[in-house]
């Protein structure tokens, strides 16, 4: 039978307590390395947070100032003119011209979806409308101005579309759209009018020669 001496139990009492304490060290070591990584994974959390909502309010006040309200719209000068009734007829008549009438008319209070929606439909409806002029008007006058304002539509919808266009130049294109409108339809007007002289003035002429 082995007997530990005292000194023995000593040096291994020792190398137990030595051991208890290492791991004990260890274990603090790795709670506060656990603790400095949630730290900076927290920490860079929020960073990222930040940047985003940072980023988030730009593009927001980016967007306010590019944004159009009707506001802006009553503010443009250009001469409108309305359909006059001699013409009504034909140019209710004539779907493309009532399709883009419609959307003049949402533009007017600020809704652009005509030229941010469907493309599609938009190319579709902006071609009809010089390819289905109805006979009747169809004239080298009313040509140019159809050429003239599917032309203005073309670039709105581009310029529109594009998000490096500013406030300024959506208004401008705007603009040119709704007056390049109006000027086909006093074109059609100016149209029906001489029409109107020409049917009346052999009655003068009649009078006249009597």
């Amino acid at each position: 039978m082995r007997f530990i001496t005292k000194d023995a139990l000593k040096l291994l009492v020792k190398k137990e307590s030595l051991t208890y304490e290492y791991n004990i060290f260890v274990s603090q070591i790795r709670f506060n390395m656990k603790f400095i990584y949630s730290f900076f994974v927290l920490i860079t959390l929020m960073s990222c947070n930040s940047k985003s909502e940072t980023g988030t309010q730009v593009e927001t006040q980016v967007s306010d100032r590019s944004s159009i309200t009707k506001e802006d719209i009553a503010k443009l000068k250009y001469v409108d003119y309305s359909v006059d009734a001699k013409a009504k007829t034909t140019l209710d008549s004539w779907q493309a011209y009532s399709d883009i009438s419609r959307a003049i008319s949402q533009v007017k209070i600020a809704d652009l979806s005509f030229f941010t929606s469907d493309e599609e439909i938009f190319m579709s409806t902006v071609k009809e409308l010089g390819t289905t002029i109805p006979i009747k008007i169809n004239s080298d006058p009313i040509q140019a101005r159809v050429l003239a304002l599917t032309t203005k539509m073309y670039k709105l919808e581009e310029t529109i579309n594009l998000k490096t266009s500013d406030k300024k130049e959506k208004l401008s294109s705007i603009k040119d759209v709704l007056q390049a409108f109006s000027y086909l339809t006093l074109q059609v007007n100016k149209k029906y009018e001489k029409e109107a002289q020409n049917i009346i003035k052999p009655v003068f002429d009649e009078i006249e020669m009597e």
